[in-house]
């Protein structure tokens, strides 16, 4: 029987190795190198899930170990401004915690440690936190400024509580659950809001901190409110105020879209009425002045106007420039006055009537005391000016002093006419003037609210 051609190959190679096992032993090699140390057997934390969490905020964290035998006896350090409100051992090789991260917690990663029985594991920068809100910035990052910031929310599971008041239209829109808050002499308001992103105006006192400052953004309503913070998220730069004097004109540059310019001004005295004015080399600028108290606080901000006319004590007031146009790249001439009240006391009725010495008439610095305030002035029509009519306007002085004028007869009764009250400051003619004498002009508050004191007259005859 014929064996396959398989079958003797199969048999060869057992017979060559038969063979070659029947050979001397040979020399003893070379020692091998030395093989890679095996994996410990002391117990560690072999992975934090997640490993991030966002500051101001709660998370359950998955501590997982090697070789561990945990008991409800362990205790958990994730760092500072980090509490465990609650530990669960899933397994002698698992913990489940809930913390809660103080606004205050510094970003950046930090080591997680797990002890028990006085021994510790640690596993090095393992945890890291992130601030939910990321910020962007235009304008002058320094003291004394008004800002113009983006916030975006990076942590997507908390949108922003949108709910508002207004119509955009007669009644401005309101944010009323969003807040904004910072360090030291740092605060601000929403202008407008989307689920995850926010517009703001941040104001910095004369004297917040130079350096790294915080802000946040508190959404939901009172009580209820989540705090998504952005730690460092300005940079504030010490700055002097340029010092102004009387009379005298100082340069200034608008170098970038929403800069400011911080001056600062000592009045001779107390009592006085001081007025500020930009003249600007563009006429796209839109220039206007925040005038502070002698403390620097937009808290207590006095007034915001193009060329603002205030009331002041014997204090410093700081006056900030701003565009808000966002118009730049052009140059400013500041100049401040003090001006003497052209008023004379008592002059609240038709019998304390101030005199008007002669027609044209400019008189500046009148000042309504209060809302029942009334400012009574005479002129002296003669035969020649009959038929004429008296014209009177009103300016600011305060943006907001709501004037209404009134020219009344030698009788102190008969009207010649009340202007319409349409605007703050009034633009007015009376009727004809009947017969020459005395006549009167009555200033005095709109019925639609008190809100400003000062204000400037003029008064023509046409």
């Amino acid at each position: 029987m014929r064996m396959s051609r398989v079958g003797l190959l199969s048999l060869s190679l057992v017979t060559l190795f038969a063979l070659g096992c029947t050979g001397e032993t040979g020399p003893q090699g070379p020692a091998g190198q030395p093989g890679t140390e095996g994996p410990s057997a002391d117990p560690s934390i072999s992975a934090i899930t997640p490993s991030k969490a966002f500051v101001s905020r709660r998370a359950e964290v998955t501590i997982s170990g090697f070789n561990t035998t945990w008991t409800d006896a362990v205790t958990l350090d994730f760092g500072p401004e980090i509490t465990v409100i609650e530990k669960k051992i899933a397994s002698p090789t698992a913990i489940v915690a809930e913390i809660e991260i103080s606004d205050k917690a510094a970003v950046g990663a930090r080591d997680v440690n797990v002890t028990e029985g006085g021994s510790t594991v640690t596993y090095k920068g393992a945890f890291s936190l992130d601030a939910p809100l990321e910020v962007s910035v235009e304008g002058t990052q320094a003291q004394g400024s008004i800002l113009i910031a983006s916030a975006k929310q990076k942590d997507l599971s908390t949108p922003f509580d949108l709910t508002y008041t207004g119509d955009g239209f007669f009644e401005p829109i309101v944010y009323t659950n969003l807040a904004v808050s910072g360090s030291s002499g740092i605060f601000g308001s929403v202008e407008d809001a989307q689920l995850y992103g926010v517009s703001m105006l941040v104001f910095t006192d004369v004297n917040t901190p130079a350096g790294a400052a915080d802000i946040a953004v508190a959404s939901g309503p009172q009580g209820e409110e989540i705090l998504s913070p952005a730690p460092g998220g300005l940079q504030i730069a010490a700055r002097q105020p340029t010092a102004l004097t009387a009379g005298m004109s100082v340069s200034g540059t608008v170098d970038q879209p929403f800069a400011t310019l911080l001056y600062s001004y000592t009045p001779s005295g107390p009592g006085k009425i001081i007025s500020v004015e930009a003249l600007a080399d563009s006429a796209d600028a839109t220039t206007g002045f925040a005038v502070l108290p002698s403390s620097g606080k937009f808290s207590e901000i006095i007034a915001f106007e193009a060329a603002p006319t205030i009331e002041v004590g014997a204090e410093p007031v700081y006056f900030v420039y701003w565009d808000n146009s966002g118009v730049s790249g052009y140059n400013i001439d500041v100049t401040v006055k003090e001006i003497v009240p052209a008023e004379v006391e008592p002059n609240n009725a038709c019998g304390e009537a101030q005199a008007v010495a002669s027609l044209p008439a400019t008189l500046d610095a009148f000042k309504m005391a209060d809302k029942d305030d009334q400012d009574w002035l005479v002129v002296d029509i003669a035969e020649a000016d009959v038929g004429k009519v008296i014209h009177v306007v009103t300016s600011p002085g305060e943006a907001q002093t709501d004037t209404v004028v009134e020219v009344v007869g030698s009788d102190c009764t008969t009207s010649l006419g009340v202007s319409e009250d349409s605007n703050y400051h009034e633009d007015f003619t009376s009727e004809p003037i009947p017969t020459p004498g005395k006549y009167y002009i009555k200033v005095s508050n709109s019925t639609y609210g008190y809100s400003g004191a000062l204000y400037n007259l003029s008064i023509t005859l046409e």
